[in-house]
């Protein structure tokens, strides 16, 4: 974590069963966060003027490449960055099928047999169905294009373009898959299975997903986005494409502005073992790494709302979320947990609270089928946030596990009054009528 130019890290539970808790020597797959890295680099490239975001791609490739535009409209390097290629298939079929043998952990042991030339040759019977620019589609295809375009204007391989920008910012414990022997560090990550997953491949250039990387070094490059005042930072960060949805991309990192964080960019990164994220909040000066070498559905549940939870935390630090300090006591002792949280809640210079960590609680106490004390955190939420249409609709399910119909349906209509939006509140309200008939 990073907040007003003070970093903060740990480690949790352990490597596998004969190892303890990872370290700052402990190397992670970063996957697509990869993908960031080769952003970087083309705007380094952009800003000095060796290339331009509309440059069609087929000037960067040698022979022809006719299949590579839609009714005239040719991919460029912009597309590249923002996943809008206009391809008619994710990946072309050789290539597809080697990532999904990698995935299965064919290539642990031998080479991969998939060169660039391979890959440039398949690339002229893609096709195109939609025009570039218009579609966003995730893929890893145009992060290796990037390299390779990388390479022809430098006249260098990506490995040493990559290699030169990690040693400007001392990241020298960062590299692509099979490139050093500090491989043998790395993190042994966990299937959905809970079988050891196979490992991170490079299966072409690299940009698109295989990086290695330590948590000392990720931090680096977090304080670099935050302190810098590098022209790419801001090159990078430019908003380049927005979908139907209102999601927005830009040099590879996913852009948007919220209401409490300010303008902020990030991305996420899964491999078959390991699932990451790095936040960069620039208006409200805080970031926020998260590694989990475990892809299991529950891990990514835990992982998913540790990220929500410690990216509200850094919002209001140095005030602390009064939910989470009294998280213990709500589960033990509701009552007194209640007592405490009302005495303390006042003190809005030290505690913060919302809706949200107490509707979470009041669910964890009803998937332990302790209703009634569900229904007591449901009702301090309602008396603490009674704006919010949704601390109605929990409330109304407390009442409906505890066969109370009548109280159920005027907290699930006062919902629905305050959000018409709100389907959930809508089917319990038609299905108590029906109870009560």
């Amino acid at each position: 974590m990073y907040k007003n130019g003070e970093t903060y890290h740990n480690f949790y539970g352990k490597i596998n069963e004969n190892q303890g808790k990872p370290n700052d020597s402990t190397h992670f797959e970063i996957a697509s966060i990869s993908k960031v890295f080769a952003g970087s680099l083309v705007a380094k490239a952009v800003i000095e003027r060796k290339i331009r975001l509309d440059d069609d791609i087929r000037s960067f490739l040698k022979g022809e490449y006719p299949n590579l535009e839609f009714e005239g409209i040719p991919i460029t390097i912009k597309n590249l960055l923002t996943h809008t290629l206009g391809f008619k298939e994710r990946r072309p079929p050789k290539l597809d099928k080697i990532w999904n043998d990698v995935s299965e952990g064919k290539y642990e042991v031998k080479p991969i047999e998939y060169s660039i030339d391979e890959f440039l040759d398949e690339l002229k019977t893609v096709e195109l169905d939609k025009k570039p620019g218009t579609f966003y589609t995730y893929n890893s295809v145009g992060s290796e294009l990037i390299a390779y375009i990388l390479e022809q204007v430098y006249k260098d391989s990506f490995e040493n373009i990559l290699e030169s920008f990690l040693k400007s910012l001392e990241m020298n414990d960062t590299y692509l898959e099979g490139c050093r022997e500090e491989s043998r560090f790395l993190i042994t990550g966990y299937n959905d299975k809970g079988n050891q997953a196979p490992k991170t491949r490079k299966i072409l250039l690299g940009a698109g997903g295989a990086m290695i990387s330590t948590l000392p070094d990720l931090i680096k490059f977090m304080k670099f986005q935050l302190e810098s005042e590098d022209p790419l930072i801001k090159e990078s960060t430019k908003e380049l494409y927005s979908d139907r949805e209102g999601d927005k991309t830009d040099y590879l990192w996913d852009v948007d502005l919220a209401e409490e964080e300010g303008f902020y960019y990030k991305k996420t990164g899964t491999s078959d073992g390991v699932q990451s994220v790095l936040l960069i909040c620039p208006d409200t000066n805080y970031g926020l790494i998260l590694i989990v070498n475990n892809t299991s559905e529950k891990a990514f549940y835990d992982w998913a709302n540790l990220y929500d939870r410690i990216e509200s935390d850094l919002i209001k630090f140095p005030q602390i979320n009064l939910v989470s300090t009294l998280k213990k006591d709500f589960i033990k002792e509701t009552d007194k947990a209640i007592a405490n949280y009302k005495s303390e809640v006042l003190n809005s210079s030290k505690y913060f609270s919302k809706a949200r960590d107490l509707n979470i609680i009041g669910y964890q106490l009803l998937n332990e089928n302790r209703v009634d004390d569900a229904i007591k955190v449901f009702e301090l939420m309602v008396s603490e946030f009674p704006e919010n249409p949704y601390v109605y609709d929990s409330l109304g399910k407390g009442y409906f596990e505890n066969k109370n119909y009548k109280k159920a349906l005027v907290n699930y209509e006062k919902s629905f009054a305050s959000d018409a939006t709100n389907t959930n509140a809508k089917d319990y309200i038609l299905r108590i009528r029906k109870l009560l008939e």
